[in-house]
């Protein structure tokens, strides 16, 4: 009996995550996405992909404190709310990291209204195999439009899939901004929360109730990620870079990064930290 009760719970939890995706996608065809020459136009015009935090910020409204009292109190597998960005974010560690990462998650997102691009690079480094994985789109669940950076690795040609380190010598400091429509609608970490610091092996973000005006596109043209990432070492960079470059990736040789430059990198002064922006690429199947 009791087994019956938790899979109906179970199946009512999945409906109403499918609920709410579907929900949300009827509402962002209201701004349904720019004509490509338009979105184009929008992006080159923005200024250098770059998040900066007001000086000063409002106290959060009624809504976000009791938001945020919400996660506070009781938590939401593994997530906390940042109430000044309106975004839910990862804890570190959560309990996804003893779990790993495998392909066989990204085959069927959609049934959490996952909808998003990704692109992942892979390497050998120091006698482990390393994945970095990006996502961005549209998550349902959350309503919201957001992106995550995954850092992987397992031991050097073994036939596992990626895990999530529990040695946090593998983890790396990561940093990146969502935009939608030439919008910018959070970084992380966030300028906001003292415990957002520091490297991570997983950094995800979703700007609620953002709705990304082209959830069913493939690619997400209207989202773009501003991501910065510091390896270990140069050679470590560099074994990244040769990745996204056979991505068609380029270099900027010249000039800021910005949203008028997708899929460029730029590797920084201190050898070891490739800032990248990204757009019109997608690995998936969704």
């Amino acid at each position: 009996m009791k087994r019956k009760t938790l899979v109906r719970a179970l199946c009512a939890l999945l409906c109403a995550a499918v609920f709410i995706g579907t929900f949300t996608v009827l509402f962002s065809a209201v701004g349904a996405a720019a004509p490509e020459d338009e979105i184009e136009v929008v992006l080159e015009a923005a200024e250098a992909a770059e998040f900066v935090a007001p000086e000063t910020v409002a106290t959060p409204n009624i809504f976000r404190r009791t938001i945020d009292w919400f996660f506070a109190t009781f938590g939401f597998i593994g997530f906390i709310f940042d109430p000044y960005q309106f975004t839910v974010i990862n804890q570190k560690p959560v309990f996804q990291w003893a779990l790993g990462f495998n392909d066989f998650y990204d085959l069927f997102p959609w049934v959490v209204n996952v909808w998003a691009d990704t692109i992942k690079s892979e390497f050998t480094y120091e006698g482990k195999d390393w994945r970095i994985q990006l996502w961005k789109g549209g998550y349902g669940t959350f309503l919201a439009t957001g992106g995550e950076i995954g850092v992987y690795v397992k031991s050097e040609g073994s036939a596992e899939h990626y895990n999530a380190s529990t040695n946090q010598d593998d983890w790396l400091e990561l940093t990146f901004t969502i935009y939608n429509k030439g919008q910018a609608l959070f970084t992380r970490p966030s300028p906001y929360l003292t415990t957002d610091e520091g490297p991570y092996w997983w950094a995800s973000g979703y700007r609620i109730l953002s709705l990304c005006t082209d959830f069913y596109s493939s690619p997400r043209k209207n989202v773009v990620m501003d991501a910065t990432i510091t390896f270990k070492s140069a050679e470590m960079a560099q074994l990244y870079i040769s990745s996204l470059r056979s991505k068609g990736f380029t270099e900027l040789t010249a000039g800021g990064m910005g949203l008028g430059t997708p899929e460029r990198y730029q590797l920084k002064a201190d050898g070891k930290t490739v800032q990248l922006i990204w757009q019109n690429l997608n690995e998936g199947i969704y």
